[in-house]
C-alpha cells in the first residue's frame, strides 16, 4: 500500500487523458453487465414457458388468419383440454405512442388452458355476460390507473368495425394476476365481439391456444394437428410456448451471438486503448522512471508498478460500469416486462468475471510499456537517449 501515492500520481499526471480511459473503461463493462442482464432476463423468460401449452399458427405466415372451424377440430383431438381462438387489435389509447394490444379470446377456455391467469370468478362471469367487457393484468391496470367500471377506447391500427371507424371501447370489468406480477400487462376481451364487430375476417383467428393435458405429448399432439389440416388450404404450423417464444426471440437474432459478438468486439477495441494510454504513460515518465531507480528501486519493482496503474484504472472502470448497470438493469426491466422479458440483474458471477477480465485487460495492456520500464537503463533515460 505504500507505494498507491506513487500509482496514483501517475494517473494523475495527466488527467484527462486517464479520465477519458476510464470511461472507455466504464462504457465497456457496462455494456458487459447489461447485455449479461438481458440475457439472464431471456433465460429466465423461457423458464416459465410451459410446453403443455401449444400456439397454432398459419403455415404460410404467422399472421395470415385461419378458419374458425380449426378450432372444434382441435378440440377433438385426444389429450387436448382447451382450445381458444387468438384475434389481436393493435391500438393506441389516448396518446398515438401508447400502443395498447387487445387479445379477442374465449376466456373460460384460456384459463383451462392456461391455469397461471388467475381471474375472480365473479370478475370471470362479469366478463362473459358483458360483450365490450375486458380483463384487464393488474400491472398493466396499476401503470394506467384503470379500476372496474372504466371505459377505454383504443384507436385501432389493424382492425376497423362494420360502421367504418377504428375506434373501439372496451369495459374494465375485472383484473387477472400472474406467478411473475409484472407479466400481467395484457388487456383479454371476448372473440365473439371482436369477430361480430369487425368489417372484415369475420370467423377467422390469427392463433389458436391450445392446453394439453400430458406435458409429455405435447409434441405427439403438435404433429398430429398439423397432420389434421395438412391437405387444407388453410396449413398449420403448432409449437409449445417455450418453442414459439424462442422463433419470436429468433426473429431479433440469436441473442447469445449477438451479446458475445458486442461484447467481444467493445473489450478487443479497449485493449488497443488502454495498451496505448499505458504505452505513452511510460514514454512520457521514462526519467521519473530512471530517478526511482536511483533512489534504490530494483526493476521488478518498477515493473510492478506501471501493472499497478493498469490494473488500477481497469478495476475501478469495471467496478462503476457494472455497478452503473446494476442500477440500470431493474428500471429497464419494468419496461420489457411488457415484452415478456423475465427481471434482469447483473450477477454476482459477471460481476466476478467482470473483475477477472478487467484484470486480464489490465496485464495484457501493461506487461509491454511494463517491461520496458524494467529493462530502462539509467544513465540512456536520464541522458535523454
Amino acid at each position: 500500500m505504500k507505494y498507491l501515492p506513487l500509482v496514483w500520481a501517475a494517473l494523475r499526471r495527466r488527467k484527462a487523458r486517464t479520465l477519458l480511459t476510464l470511461l472507455s473503461i466504464v462504457t465497456a463493462f457496462f455494456l458487459f453487465g447489461a447485455l449479461q442482464g438481458f440475457n439472464v432476463g431471456i433465460n429466465y423468460a423461457f423458464k416459465l414457458m410451459n410446453v403443455a401449452r401449444l400456439v397454432v399458427m398459419s403455415r404460410v405466415s404467422m399472421e395470415d388468419p385461419m378458419p374458425l372451424a380449426h378450432a372444434a377440430r382441435i378440440a377433438q383431438i385426444k389429450g387436448v383440454t382447451a382450445v381458444t381462438p387468438i384475434n389481436f387489435i393493435f391500438g393506441s389509447y389516448q396518446h398515438p405512442t401508447n400502443i395498447q394490444v387487445v387479445i379477442g379470446v374465449d376466456l373460460p377456455e384460456l384459463l383451462k388452458a392456461n391455469p397461471d391467469i388467475e381471474v375472480p370468478p365473479d370478475e370471470l362471469a362479469a366478463a362473459e355476460r358483458t360483450r365490450t367487457g375486458v380483463i384487464v393484468g393488474r400491472a398493466l391496470a396499476q401503470k394506467e390507473g384503470w379500476k372496474i367500471g372504466d371505459r377505454i377506447p383504443i384507436h385501432a391500427l389493424n382492425m376497423t368495425k362494420r360502421d367504418g371507424t377504428s375506434d373501439w371501447v372496451f369495459d374494465v370489468v375485472g383484473f387477472y394476476d400472474l406467478p411473475q406480477p409484472t407479466w400481467a400487462v395484457r388487456i383479454w376481451g371476448n372473440y365473439d365481439y371482436l369477430n361480430e364487430a369487425r368489417a372484415s375476417g369475420k370467423d377467422t383467428a390469427i392463433q389458436f391456444y391450445v392446453g394439453v393435458k400430458d406435458a409429455s405429448q405435447s409434441a405427439r399432439i403438435a404433429q398430429t394437428i398439423d397432420d389434421l389440416f395438412a391437405n387444407s388450404p388453410d396449413q398449420t404450423v403448432t409449437e409449445n410456448e417455450k418453442d414459439y417464444f424462442q422463433s419470436i426471440m429468433r426473429q431479433i437474432g440469436d441473442i447469445g451471438f449477438l451479446v458475445n459478438s458486442i461484447v467481444g468486439a467493445v473489450f478487443f477495441t479497449l485493449l488497443f486503448l488502454t495498451a496505448n494510454t499505458m504505452a505513452q504513460s511510460v514514454r512520457e515518465r521514462i526519467p521519473e522512471l530512471a530517478v526511482l531507480k536511483t533512489l534504490g528501486f530494483t526493476d521488478g519493482g518498477v515493473q510492478w508498478l506501471v501493472l499497478a496503474e493498469a490494473l488500477l484504472l481497469s478495476v475501478i472502470g469495471a467496478l462503476v460500469g457494472l455497478a452503473l448497470a446494476a442500477l440500470v438493469l431493474p428500471v429497464v426491466s419494468s419496461t420489457l416486462s411488457t415484452q415478456g422479458i423475465g427481471p434482469m440483474q447483473v450477477p454476482r458471477a459477471v460481476f466476478a468475471a467482470g473483475l477477472g477480465v478487467a484484470a486480464l485487460l489490465a496485464l495484457v495492456s501493461g506487461i509491454p510499456p511494463a517491461g520496458r520500464a524494467r529493462r530502462l537503463r539509467i544513465a540512456t533515460a536520464l541522458s535523454g537517449r
